[in-house]
């Protein structure tokens, strides 16, 4: 059985003391040989040499991203670096970190990282965390799908990087305390271990009753809804669209009609042909409901996905990724769900938890079958 241990500090500034603080939180010195961290932080804890300099003082590899806010058992805020420590006898971690990811290579450099650290293991992994950058040439949905088809369908888990605003500048992911822009890092974990995976988006009062057939799209882009430009469609349904303008607070549920729940994606932009650009695949033949994200719908999906984490039994490791538009959304109260989830876990069990920039979680659909897909909106949770 893997156990984990987490720690946090919210100092910046002196490196010495933010890992001795870490530090005395966590005893590495009684931890397994099989071990891994998982970090979480601002990039402020990057440019300081926190984050470098804790990496360099624990005996095992370590990944990670950079994120808005975040949480663990023993406290929450808007600026800390958490850590994340997975042990145990009977499973085997490998780490591996692609180069710079471009439209062009993704498929390649995805197969060789996930084939590099695949070989490092005795069999396949029950399943794998990573981290993703925000590219502007590549979606996140295509660098998971070129993962989905490296791995061969292994479950994967994780999220984008996200940061201090909605821009995504400054945001990457965490290798051994060396921070990549455009790479993405992956973390495959063998041995006996039945992950559980939790996603809760838009509660079902906050989606529209009316539908749109998809009759015109590629991979992410949606061009035709109806058999009419997207932009009438919403125009004549009330809803203003526009280039330039911020439209990643309007959700679609996105029905892949292979029997798994629909799928929550944000418009990240229009482009001048007014189709949209949208957070993951939406394929012609699907269905899509437009929603609605506030404040309310916020805390119940949020009260769902931890009523579905108290029901998991036996699973000691819990790690929670909500997406950081739930964050701002909850403006001026943004600590709300963090708060609740302090308040509902408790101390009792340890976990740790860090905003997305896009969430990646598998999800079952009719037959059973996991498909690893990427939502917006979301707050997905991982247990095992």
């Amino acid at each position: 059985m893997v156990k984990m241990f987490t720690a946090y500090t919210e100092e910046v500034d002196d490196v010495e003391s933010a890992v001795a603080e870490i530090l005395e939180q966590i005893d590495i010195s009684g931890l397994s040989d099989a071990s891994v961290g998982i970090l979480f932080c601002h990039r402020e804890f990057l440019e300081s040499g926190v984050a470098g300099g804790l990496c360099a003082r624990l005996p095992f590899a370590v990944i990670g991203m950079t994120t808005m806010a975040g949480a663990t058992d023993a406290g929450y805020s808007a600026f800390m670096l958490n850590l994340a420590v997975l042990s145990g006898d009977d499973v085997v971690f490998r780490t591996a970190v692609t180069e710079a990811l471009t439209a062009g290579n993704a498929g390649e450099a995805m197969a060789a990282a996930y084939g590099a650290a695949r070989a490092q293991l005795p069999g396949d992994p029950a399943f794998i965390i990573s981290f993703f950058p925000f590219l502007h040439d590549i979606s996140s949905a295509d660098v998971l799908k070129h993962l989905d088809a490296a791995c061969g369908g292994i479950p994967v888990w994780g999220s984008v990087a996200s940061g201090t605003d909605m821009s995504y500048a400054g945001t990457g992911i965490i290798e051994n305390g060396r921070f990549h822009e455009k790479s993405a890092v992956l973390l495959l974990l063998h041995g006996p271990l039945e992950p559980e995976f939790i996603v809760a988006s838009i509660p079902d009062r906050n989606i529209g009753d009316h539908g749109a057939l998809i009759t015109e799209s590629d991979g992410c882009i949606l061009k035709k809804v109806n058999g009419v430009p997207l932009l009438s469609y919403f125009e004549d349904a009330g809803i203003v669209m526009r280039i330039g303008q911020d439209n990643t607070t309007l959700p679609l549920l996105v029905d892949y009609g292979d029997g798994s729940k629909p799928v929550a994606l944000a418009v990240y932009a229009l482009t001048p042909e007014n189709w949209a650009v949208c957070g993951g695949e939406v394929p012609e033949g699907a269905f899509f409901f437009c929603g609605e994200i506030d404040k309310e719908g916020i805390m119940e999906s949020a009260g769902d996905a931890l009523a579905q984490i108290q029901k998991v039994e036996g699973k000691p490791c819990l790690l929670m990724l909500p997406c950081v538009t739930r964050f701002i959304m909850m403006t001026p109260e943004q600590d709300e769900e963090m708060r609740v989830v302090a308040e509902t876990l408790g101390t009792g069990r340890p976990f740790v938890f860090a905003l997305s920039g896009g969430e990646i979680c598998p999800v079952q659909d009719g037959s059973g079958v996991r498909r690893n897909r990427h939502h917006n909106f979301t707050f997905s949770a991982c247990l095992f």
